[in-house]
Order: C-alpha cells, then structure tokens, then sequence
C-alpha cells in the first residue's frame, strides 16, 4: 500500500508517516519547496515538493497512491481570511480533484474542533453544531470539511475526516510545545478562571494510530471522527504534570476572562488598524480556550473503528518532555557553534 502524506514535515504529519512506514506502508510525503525537513530526515519516503495552491504540482503527488492523508494547513489563530481560504480552502478542492482523477481508495482530511463555537462542552461529540465564526481558521475548515463531503456525497472520492482533540501534543512539535514548555519553565504561569475548565487531549502516537484506522476502514467512509486520548482533565491538572517532568514550579496565577478577553479584543483592533501582520501576544481565541469547558469523547472512533489510545497521559508527557530537552539541547548546541 502507498500513502501521501500533505504536511509530513509537520508535528502530527511526521509522526503519522513514522506510523505508516511501521505498518508496512510505502510513504511519499508533500512538502512545500524550500521548507526544512528534519523530522524526515532518516526516514525512507519519497519527498515530492508541491503546492496545495498549485494544482499542477498535486496530480504527480497523488499518482499511484491508494490513501492520501491530509493535513497540511495554515494553522494560526491570526491573518486575513483571504490567506486562510486560499490554502485551506482552495488547496483541500485542488488536493481532493487530483486525488479523485488519481482513483484514490481513501481521502482523510485532518480537520479540528476549532469548527465549533466555543461554549461549555463535556462529552461532546460529532454532532455538535460547526458553528465558529472566529477564528479564521476554524472558518475555513469548516469551508474545507464542506469541499471534502461534496467530493463524497458526488461518489468522486471516498472520505472520512477526524478532529483531534483540543489538545495535541507529542515529540516533533517545535512550535506550540516549545513555547508551552518555556512558559512553564519561565517560573510564572497564568490560568484563565483557575485552569478548572475541562479538556481533551490528543498524544501524537495514539491520534495518527487512530488516523490510520479511519483510512482502512470501510465502514469509516464518509463519515467524521473524533480522535482523543479518551479522558477527562483540566488544565491546570494537564499542566502540573508536564511541570512534574520539567522539573519545575512556577507559580500559579489566576487571570479573570472579561478583562483580558478586552484587552486581547483591543490588542487585535490596534494590529489591524496599523496593519501589523505579526501575531498579537494576546487574541480572543487564545484566551477562551480555557473559560469553556472543551471536552469531547472518543466514543463513536471506539465503537466503529475499535480506536483504543494505547499510550497513556503520563507516558505521553514523559516521552514528550523527554524529546523536548533533548531537542532544546541540540538547538542551543548549534546556536552556540553557529556564533562560534
């Protein structure tokens, strides 16, 4: 079996094509041009270099795959709508046209629970209202969720599309771990209404074990999967254990959410009225993760696919951490030498 990974460089993709190769997969993986590789590096798949808003670029990568995995995306919580369509909208149609003319066997489209408004949820499920209206980024997902099912309902192409839990977290994640983890150690952390809000997590290697399961699984056409580690925590729980394997504890303090909601809402004003393309420090998004509770179950994935996360939330954070300080030491090993 051959499989196409979109975003294989990424946090989650470079983990599901690790998985893939274990199963006994042939994996080619998409990756933009010029964009670096090293959670690749070692591993025996083909790099094809391509383009969601280039559809030329898409039929070559798609020819001869039986599965395509798709999870490349404009993932941020800041930037013009118009950039979000482009490459989460329009790249999913471009990927999901040259998959169906390629007579792919399965599409799986990595969606996100950003699709729902955020409000209390506990035991949520597939159900649930698409309703966001903010971020962009949840917009256009649900826009792509729309494209994807199209595609099915047209008898074009065989879908199935799943959303990892609020939380995902695991080794090969440069980006929101490592600031995550240099919050945590930086002595101070602050929580929005205590940390006492409910969530779902998603470890890397149980998500993309359930990935696959969706993908080979013919009962799974056409539908929508929810894909977490299957247990119920709040933040602040979630946090003091990664501080445990940091080794550190910062002092907790509690941030009432109107007021820094406000601030969050004037510092996005004030960016877009002078036209910074940066991210604020504080947005909307960010600090109404934690006043809501966002818990969503994993019963349907166990039900219908068998989905069983086989590594534990004490594990996963173990193995995380411990790729988190070796990885941190290799980049200050290599700024020091580049100053050198």
């Amino acid at each position: 079996m051959k499989a196409l990974v979109t975003g294989a460089d990424g946090f989650i993709g470079s983990n599901l094509v690790s998985a893939l190769l274990a199963r006994g997969f042939e994996v080619r993986a998409l990756v933009f041009p010029g964009s670096p590789s090293r959670n690749l590096e070692g591993l025996p798949v083909e790099i094809h270099h391509g383009d969601l808003t280039r559809p030329e670029t898409l039929l070559p990568a798609t020819a001869g795959v039986d599965y395509v995995f798709h999870l490349a995306a404009k993932v941020t919580d800041w930037g013009p709508l118009s950039e979000f369509r482009k490459v989460i909208v329009e790249g999913t149609k471009n990927i999901l046209a040259a998959s169906a003319e390629n007579r792919v066997k399965r599409f799986l489209y990595v969606s996100t629970l950003a699709v729902h408004r955020y409000r209390d949820y506990i035991d949520g499920d597939e159900t649930a209202p698409r309703d966001c209206r903010y971020p962009s980024y949840g917009v256009t997902k649900i826009e792509a969720e729309d494209q994807v099912n199209f595609f099915q309902k047209s008898g074009r192409l065989g879908t199935v599309i799943v959303r990892p839990g609020l939380f995902p977290f695991g080794p090969n994640d440069r980006t929101s771990f490592f600031q995550l983890a240099r919050a945590l150690e930086g002595g101070v952390f602050g929580f929005i209404r205590g940390g006492k809000k409910l969530l779902c997590t998603s470890y890397v290697e149980n998500l993309v074990e359930g990935m696959i399961l969706a993908a080979l699984n013919p009962r799974a056409e056409g539908q929508v999967y929810i894909l977490t580690d299957g247990i119920k925590i709040t933040w602040k729980e979630l946090f003091e254990i990664f501080t445990r394997h940091l080794g550190k504890k910062p002092v907790w303090i509690n941030i009432p959410y109107p007021p820094v909601y406000l601030v969050a809402l004037l510092w996005e004003s004030l960016y877009r009225l002078f036209g910074v393309k940066t991210a604020p420090l504080l947005t909307r998004y960010r600090v109404s993760l934690q006043a809501y509770h966002l818990h969503f179950d994993c019963r349907k994935a166990r039900e219908e696919l068998g989905y069983r996360p086989q590594v534990d939330l004490e594990e996963g954070i173990r193995r995380t951490v411990a790729w988190y300080q070796k990885a941190k030491q290799i980049d200050d090993l290599s700024r020091a030498t580049a100053r050198d």
